[in-house]
């Protein structure tokens, strides 16, 4: 029998060990698995755990009301959790979202856990969370940016875009803004229709200027961490990651591909210079760059776009995958320092048809590769927490450590827990120092609608974009 199969195998049999895990762990229907006082039980980890676990994860939080959920506040209370991106179906206001932020902030602080990210897909017109008829001016489209950077030779529309939407978000008590998007649109690529008003525009200098210009301008403001997307970027991918778990980039050039990363470049060297790196982030794509990881795993599990290259050194050459023609293809590291955050788990076309346990060891496949915060669905919250710290203890069964350490590639189960206690030393202080520059909720929130705390240029950024 090969090792492969006999590794399956024992792969089955960890999936039975581990069915509360598996199942039970990821909570009840709304994600979960509280007691009737609201206390977080039934955890398949035993032990003292590691209380920056929690951190390392982003749930999806479907609804805005003034109290918040209940699993929600038990899952920051009991296991710190990190993070959370919220949905509004019921149309609530910013003034209700900022009770709901101020109520989570109470929960983290009488247990002396951290406060939460709160993010929200507050981009442009297309991709707006929160707007007029929740107390938020209204953004214009990112192709409204663009065209109006090209026809005033200044990105200043971009520098107000971007403090409308910190200042307004921070009144309400929100500290993460997932976009404006990287992109880069590309009419012939197999996703036009998602960027052509979603992307700044096709020229990647306008672009790189927009993008650095909003980084400027969430520096200043220091309260919302400006996390641009999708690092390489998905401006020339051959389809929708939602759907297609073979996404791959059409760049198969080094000039192609540095086109992409454009903007990633100017925006990684200008916060570092003016040193306001830990207010920047970055969503990481689901699809495979064959020239710059010629082992085409998707940049989300890949340590050699993760890490290696997008954290290496920008003076320094990086050798990556290879061209159309086959050559080597080399790119000087990107220099980011600032956090990584995965695009959505829960839609990923890859994770379509797996179990909790499957989706668990491709969540820590992710951050072992070098992902800071993995967005994931509530409801798999739980089971994610329990195996990371299982992970970090021993705890997994024989044939489970067997499983991950195969899938993701280590010699030896102990170098992958080695590896694994580096990156949560690494994630724990990058997490640790955004929130710090960010402060506290009590320290951003405002009265009223979110719109009065941008009224001194809403009408210049009106102006600019008519």
């Amino acid at each position: 029998m090969s090792l492969s199969i006999r590794l399956r195998l024992l792969a089955l049999g960890s999936a039975l060990v581990l069915a509360a895990c598996a199942t039970g762990c990821a909570g009840d229907s709304d994600g979960s698995d509280e007691d009737a006082d609201g206390e977080t039980s039934d955890s398949a980890f035993t032990g003292t755990p590691d209380n920056s676990i929690g951190q390392f994860f982003m749930i999806e939080h479907f609804g805005v009301n003034a109290t918040g959920f209940a699993d929600v506040h038990s899952m920051i209370k009991n296991k710190n959790l990190g993070s959370l991106i919220l949905w509004n179906p019921e149309n609530a206001s910013g003034e209700v979202a900022r009770v709901m932020a101020t109520k989570y902030a109470a929960t983290a602080k009488a247990a002396g856990k951290d406060e939460l990210f709160i993010a929200a897909d507050q981009e442009e017109k297309g991709t707006q969370r929160f707007k007029s008829r929740h107390g938020f001016t209204d953004l214009v489209s990112a192709a409204q940016l663009g065209a109006a950077v090209a026809k005033n030779g200044s990105a200043r529309v971009c520098e107000l875009h971007a403090q409308i939407t910190a200042r307004e978000m921070s009144s309400a008590g929100l500290n993460m803004t997932l976009g404006t998007v990287s992109d880069i649109f590309t009419r012939d690529s197999g996703t036009p229709g998602m960027f052509r008003t979603r992307s700044i525009g096709s020229d990647s200098n306008i672009v790189a200027e927009c993008i650095q210009a909003m980084t400027t301008a969430y520096g200043k403001e220091g309260h919302v961490v400006f996390v641009t997307k999708h690092f390489p970027g998905l401006g020339n991918a051959s389809g929708n990651t939602d759907v297609d778990p073979h996404v791959k980039t059409y760049s198969d050039t080094t000039a192609e591909m540095e086109n992409e990363l454009k903007p990633y470049r100017s925006a990684s060297a200008s916060v570092n210079q003016l040193g306001s790196s830990a207010i920047f982030g970055s969503m990481v794509s689901h699809s495979s760059y064959a020239i710059l990881d010629g082992s085409s795993t998707p940049a989300t599990l890949s340590p050699q776009i993760l890490s290696t290259f997008f954290r290496g050194a920008p003076n320094e050459a990086i050798s990556g995958g290879k061209d159309k023609n086959g050559q080597a293809a080399s790119f000087n590291g990107m220099g980011f320092q600032g956090i990584t955050v995965s695009d959505a788990f829960w839609t990923w076309g890859a994770t379509k048809g797996l179990n909790n346990l499957q989706k668990q060891r491709l969540m820590m496949r992710s951050f072992l590769a070098g992902m800071d915060v993995l967005m994931i669905a509530k409801a798999e919250f739980n089971g994610a927490w329990d195996y990371f710290q299982m992970l970090n203890a021993g705890q997994l069964s024989d044939a489970e450590k067997a499983a991950i350490t195969q899938e993701a590639g280590f010699p030896s189960f102990a170098a992958l827990q080695a590896k694994f206690k580096e990156r949560a030393a690494e994630s724990a202080q990058r997490i640790r120092a955004s929130k710090h520059k960010v402060g506290p909720v009590s320290g951003m929130i405002g009265q009223g609608p979110a719109s009065n705390a941008s009224r001194d240029i809403v009408a210049e950024y009106q102006r600019l974009t008519r």
